[in-house]
């Protein structure tokens, strides 16, 4: 398995999607900051289940949230390059505050 923590960043609304009768949410994020100038910092997060309908009355685009999930990246092309897209399946998610 990849479990992975993250600070990331909302930058797009979130988008239903049902398959095979399973409801779930895709959400495109990015990190507050990237390292390097030519990295790449978005991510799309994959939500289903009791959390996906907490993070659409709770969160809006600009938040900044700690997801923990599971990275993947197999199955997903990027159209736009030759690389894999990343996805990571939450399994949870708390608010991040920057006061």
């Amino acid at each position: 398995m990849n479990h992975s923590t993250f600070v990331v960043k909302v930058i797009e609304k979130p988008v239903r999607l049902i398959y095979k009768g399973c409801q779930s949410i895709e959400i495109k994020v990015k990190f507050p900051a990237p390292r390097q100038k030519n990295s790449k910092n978005e991510l799309t997060l994959l939500i289903w289940g009791d959390h996906k309908d907490d993070f659409v009355k709770s969160y809006k685009i600009q938040d900044y949230l700690i997801i923990e999930g599971t990275l993947t990246s197999k199955g997903y092309i990027n159209d736009g390059n030759d690389g894999n897209e990343v996805k990571i399946i939450v399994k949870k998610f708390y608010p991040f505050l920057l006061i």
